[in-house]
């Protein structure tokens, strides 16, 4: 299948590609029986282990994942990573950004990400243009490319972001909160030091 350019201001409709890369990637990292896919979807949604741990096949459900809380009230899911997991090689999570919340300009170092749209519409700022995108659109961000993302509509911005490799998991553990404790306020530049130990620049300067 051949890939075609985003166009600016377009739709970027693509009505089964965030169902089927979600899909595979969460259906095929592994087979289990019964007993086994309950008992990786509980251990997927406990709080981080001190250490990684092993690779190990999981079964995901949509609401379940690491949970916590960015700025105290968008709700964020890691499902897969070296902590829920034992991924060495990946990462997988999604965050539902309320109406008028927004993804900042920022950039990633060292991984290639892309972002699934599975509810809502969003305004997107990537490498100085601007894109609508809405549910079924894909979002693909070389390392290295400035990007910011807005909700653009009433409803839930839902989305799933995958990570080329670790790293970025570990500044939203940094940057978010776990369910019951107060919200995490972090002065810029202590949100800079974070992005800047996650290979990650905040607000650049030269977007």
């Amino acid at each position: 299948m051949t890939a075609h350019p985003l166009r600016s201001t377009s739709r970027l409709t693509m009505p089964f590609l965030a169902h089927a890369l979600v899909g595979s990637m969460v259906l095929a990292i592994g087979c289990h029986s019964p007993a086994s896919q309950a008992s990786g979807a509980r251990s997927a949604t406990n709080a981080p282990q001190a250490i990684p741990t092993p690779p190990r096949p999981a079964v995901i459900a949509l609401a379940e994942g690491e949970r916590r809380f960015l700025r105290g009230e968008t709700p964020l899911l890691i499902k897969i990573d070296p902590v829920t997991t034992g991924s060495q090689r990946m990462v997988l999570g999604s965050s539902d950004l309320p109406a008028g919340d927004a993804i900042g300009m920022h950039r990633h170092l060292q991984e290639d990400e892309i972002l699934l749209i599975l509810r809502g519409n969003a305004h997107v700022d990537l490498a100085g243009r601007k894109y609508d995108a809405g549910p079924g659109g894909a979002i693909y961000i070389p390392q290295g490319t400035c990007v910011a993302v807005a909700n653009a509509g009433r409803d839930t911005l839902t989305t799933f972001f995958i990570f080329s490799s670790p790293g970025f998991e570990q500044v939203l553990r940094e940057v978010s909160s776990l369910p019951g404790e107060p919200p995490k306020r972090l002065s810029p530049a202590e949100r800079v030091a974070a992005f800047h130990r996650g290979h990650a620049v905040a607000n650049p300067v030269d977007c």
